[in-house]
């Protein structure tokens, strides 16, 4: 397989200056604030909580190799209470009562002194115990680390390493994101990226990785993913940000700068946005568009000189779609918060900057980007803010990380109401919780002057713990335990509105424009119409939601999300169409005539035809190179003809096939293809072998063919609607058993 260049390693050396914080060995610069509780504000203050310290543990033998970029989690390890759980440098992760601030029996663990800046993930398993979840190594050393858990008891469960493409001369192990937690393929499952070019979703109780997994990435995922139902469809969706150097690797153009994608729980594709610059941000998801629409926002990066999405804040549509984005006055590598900071009942999103000397935080109306309140801050802002009713009002109030403690500011007004440690530094986000005496917690876990780590737990008197921690609140890294990035419920859409790679069904359509739906939504058909000439393709809007069904005349009909581009319906051809793909993005589809002659419509780009060539047999199909940029054009006789940046990796032609040719499927894992023929014999050309139907004995031809999302598996249709899964593509069902009025002519995921 194809592997980026080198350069790609250089983004990781130097992502730990940007955002890891050693330099030579040391963290980033650290600074006293004499006394507790800073300097008030200008504006008149709001009468600050009383915060007390209750305990604290440390320094911890860690010098050098301190708490970082681990932010702490509440678990519950044992019988005596809920306890607190981080990482540091060295290698371990501890864990304290919130109570007393009592070690944990069988804690801290040692994972054999890789480092850790993953911020732990929990749930509950065994007993009501929590199983917690981490990942190792960083970027200061990528070559070690990887995917690990450990019992309540401190127990290692598993330990799963990163496998790297066999073409990649520079492999990396470590896991920096933290592993999220969220319930996958039917089983309860962590899901992360990893420095290298592999995100892996594995199994919470094995470590085995899961069916479609890992997805190819193709540079390092620093982002913790958001995961969760994000259209209805009763399956989770994993929302991340990602690296990217420019290259080319597995059939696809990648240009400089980082992604947001959103992928199925099958590692399929649903969508992905480009950005200039890196994502290093981990997104924040909740129903803060116009109208309740879910939105996804996060932050960018600075390692990219002079890339416009510099320090900038951005919002994003479920279809991956940008909203807003705003650019602000630091490097905007933390991860922003929504919450309803100001009392108004509806989200906003918070996020802190770092100028490299100082930092700001900023509160930005979530449905449009616009300032609400602005705040200079006591230090530099590496870690992510936080939000918790702290003062029991309407409003929020909002935790602030620095380098030189952790601010608390108002969040109705940005007026700081105490700093708190401000002889630490930090660069994780500090932990809000709803303490066993029903007081707000608030534990933090920095570094001191000597680069020891020094975790503490305060307590707000008289406070309401429950009421802090509600539902218009942040309280931690990633907003809860599980570090699934997600608040409120997302609003019911329309299933034609929703992107295909949502659902993990397929679609049959008959020559007569019916349309029979298999997990996946109806959206329409032509089956109620006079048909000039009968169907012979469809194919699906990836990002919009819908299909598009072609008849052999050129015409064009467009259900659900799936635009209307243009058709060759009224224009006489030399030979008539016989397939149809859409673009990546779904904003535009191509038409392939018998004869070689391509047609191209909305975003989808001519790269050339075969019809001013000679061919041996007719062309029957046309599949899409997996950036879009290219395709391949199938004869009957098993020929094929790439343009564009489709890669040639063999036909058939020559050959003597037992039933002709009669469709193809790209393999979006390595980008080669597939072709079928109308005995059901598959032939697999830079792809991966699932099965064939070519010793069965058919009750009706095979006519197409069409392949999962992830690349791992593939389904046969044949005439007779009958359906025939390979891989892991699920069987849903198929019209094999009734009369269909015009026999199936295309397949579509």
């Amino acid at each position: 397989m194809a592997s980026l260049s080198p350069a790609r390693r250089r983004r990781r050396a130097r992502r730990l200056v940007v955002g890891a914080g050693l330099v030579a060995g040391s963290l980033l610069a650290w600074s006293a604030v004499p006394g507790e509780g800073g300097s008030p504000a200008s504006a008149q203050a709001p009468v600050s909580p009383t915060f007390t310290l209750e305990w604290s543990a440390g320094p911890l033998a860690d010098q050098g190799q301190p708490i970082a970029e681990s932010s702490p989690v509440v678990a519950t390890l044992d019988g005596a209470g809920p306890a607190v759980v981080v990482g540091d440098r060295s290698g371990f992760l501890y864990a304290y009562h919130l109570d007393d601030g009592s070690a944990v029996a069988g804690w801290p663990v040692d994972d054999g002194g890789v480092p850790i800046d993953s911020s732990p993930s929990v749930q509950a398993t065994r007993g009501g115990l929590d199983d917690v979840y981490v990942g190792a190594g960083n970027a200061a050393d990528p070559g070690q680390g990887g995917y690990e858990a450990f019992a309540a008891s401190g127990a290692p469960l598993w330990f799963t390493p990163v496998a790297d493409p066999a073409s990649d001369g520079q492999p990396a192990a470590g896991v920096q994101a933290s592993l999220t937690v969220a319930g996958l393929q039917g089983a309860e499952s962590v899901v992360a990226g990893s420095l290298d070019q592999e995100q892996y979703a594995l199994d919470a109780s094995t470590g085995a990785t899961l069916p479609g997994w890992p997805f190819f990435t193709a540079d390092s995922v620093f982002s913790t993913a958001a995961v969760g139902d994000l259209y209805g469809t009763g399956t989770a969706d994993v929302v991340e940000g990602g690296d990217q150097t420019a290259g080319f690797a597995l059939g696809r153009h990648y240009q400089q700068g980082g992604h947001l994608r959103i992928l199925n729980e099958n590692g399929g594709l649903i969508c992905d946005s480009p950005t200039t610059q890196t994502v290093d941000s981990s997104p924040a998801v909740g129903p803060f568009l116009a109208g309740g629409a879910t939105g996804i926002a996060l932050g960018t990066g600075a390692f990219f000189p002079g890339a416009s999405d510099t320090d900038a804040v951005k919002a994003f549509d479920t279809d991956c779609g940008p909203v807003w984005s705003r650019t602000l006055d630091g490097a905007t590598t933390t991860s922003p918060a929504l919450a309803d900071v100001t009392g108004d009942g509806s989200l906003q999103v918070v996020e802190g900057t770092d100028t490299g000397s100082g930092g700001s935080v900023w509160v930005l109306d979530a449905k449009t980007g616009a300032t609400i309140w602005q705040q200079p801050v006591v230090g530099r802002v590496i870690g992510s803010v936080v939000v918790a009713g702290l003062s029991g009002g309407s409003s929020q109030d909002v935790l602030v990380p620095t380098t030189a403690g952790v601010e608390v500011l108002d969040g109705a007004s940005g007026v700081e109401l105490t700093v708190l440690s401000p002889d630490l530094g930090f660069q994780n986000s500090p932990l809000v919780t709803d303490d066993p005496d029903g007081a707000v917690g608030i534990t933090v876990a920095g570094y001191d002057g000597s680069n020891q780590g020094v975790i503490r737990h305060y307590e707000i008197l008289g406070s309401d713990g429950a009421g802090a921690v509600g539902p218009a609140s942040w309280p931690m890294f990633h907003h809860d335990p599980q570090r699934t990035g997600v608040t409120g419920v997302a609003p019911s859409q329309s299933p034609c509105a929703v992107p295909s790679g949502a659902f993990q069904g397929y679609a049959l359509a008959g020559s007569d424009g019916g349309v029979f739906a298999f997990g996946t939504p109806f959206c329409g058909s032509a089956g109620g119409l006079a048909l000039r000439a009968p169907v012979v393709g469809m194919a699906t809007a990836p990002d919009r939601g819908g299909y598009w069904l072609a008849g052999s005349d050129g015409g064009v009909f467009a259900y659900g999300g799936a635009a209307f581009y243009g058709s060759m319906g009224a224009v006489s051809l030399a030979r008539p169409v016989v397939g149809m793909a859409a673009t990546r993005d779904g904003r535009g589809y191509w038409l392939v005539g018998a004869d070689g002659g391509v047609f191209a419509f909305g975003d989808a780009g001519y790269f050339g035809s075969a019809s001013t060539l000679h061919l041996a047999a007719p062309v029957v199909g046309i599949a899409p190179s997996v950036d879009g940029a290219g395709y391949w054009l199938v004869g009957a006789d098993g020929g094929v003809f790439a343009y564009g940046d489709a890669q040639y990796f063999g036909s058939i032609s020559g050959h003597h096939l037992q039933a002709p040719i009669v469709g193809m499927a790209v393999d979006l894992g390595t980008a080669g293809y597939w072709l079928v023929g109308a005995d059901g014999g598959v032939f697999s050309f830079g792809a991966g072998f699932f099965g064939s139907l070519g010793a069965y004995t058919l009750a009706r031809p095979v006519v197409g063919m069409a392949a999962t999302t992830d690349g791992s598996g593939y389904w046969l249709v044949g005439a007779d609607g009958g359906v025939f899964s390979f891989g892991d593509a699920p069987f849903d069902g198929s019209m094999a058993q009734a009369r269909l009025a015009a026999p199936a002519r295309a397949v579509a995921p």
